[in-house]
């Protein structure tokens, strides 16, 4: 589903030529931007927040940043214990703890975000990246998930950040803090290359492609 993924199949050289990339659709009638009810400053994160997924990184910026920032965080989905842990010691009054939510819904708070910010050390693809961005949220993404196989280019629908780097998300959650025209902007770009690139009709398309391209 991703160059990231690719790159593990890397040891086995002898058959390396044979993988093929074909980054994953998103279910665009259960994903899609709605009003946003406040002019509040958010950041959205979702699936299960645990250290594998860098939550331990954002965190950390987070925390750094509401001391300056009028901003607040929904994370969306299960902890783990250790990272809630973490989060009871940071006594901020500023994270919410949604919990799991129906997939039906998700669309609903996707949609009250400002950005999405998905850190993780090891991710295969990463399907919230898309369905956040099919909910208009620029994204600030790691490296080693499929994000270099779904924007057009770093800094056009959102972010790419190295791992274990809290300062590289604390850095761009508060540039698109101060720059609310480009925010806005990258997420007309997120809506848009999302439902023109990353439907699963988009997906099939592709792998019908490189089957004809195989029998050919």
């Amino acid at each position: 589903p991703s160059n990231y993924v690719k790159k593990s199949f890397f040891s086995y050289q002898k058959n390396y030529h044979k993988t093929y990339v074909n980054p994953l659709g998103c279910d665009l009638d259960k994903f899609k931007k709605v009003e946003k009810k406040d002019n509040k400053f958010r950041i959205i994160s979702c699936g299960i927040a645990s250290y594998r997924k860098g939550i331990q990184y954002l965190l950390k910026a987070f925390i750094e940043l509401e001391k300056k920032l009028d901003i607040e965080w929904w994370h969306l989905g299960g902890v783990t214990n250790e990272i809630n842990e973490l989060i009871i010691k940071t006594n901020s009054k500023n994270i919410h703890l949604k919990g799991k939510i129906n997939k039906f819904d998700l669309f609903k708070s996707y949609s009250q975000g400002s950005v999405f910010v998905l850190p993780s050390i090891d991710d295969g693809f990463g399907m919230v990246i898309l369905e956040a961005m099919a909910c208009g949220l620029p994204v600030i993404c790691s490296v080693n998930t499929g994000i270099k196989d779904i924007l057009t280019s770093s800094g056009a629908e959102g972010y790419i950040i190295p791992i274990r780097n809290s300062e590289s998300i604390k850095e761009k959650i508060k540039f698109l803090y101060e720059n609310e025209n480009i925010r806005d902007e990258m997420s007309k770009r997120a809506l848009q290359h999302v439902n023109e690139n990353f439907s699963w009709n988009n997906y099939g398309d592709r792998y019908s492609k490189f089957l004809d391209t195989i029998a050919n």
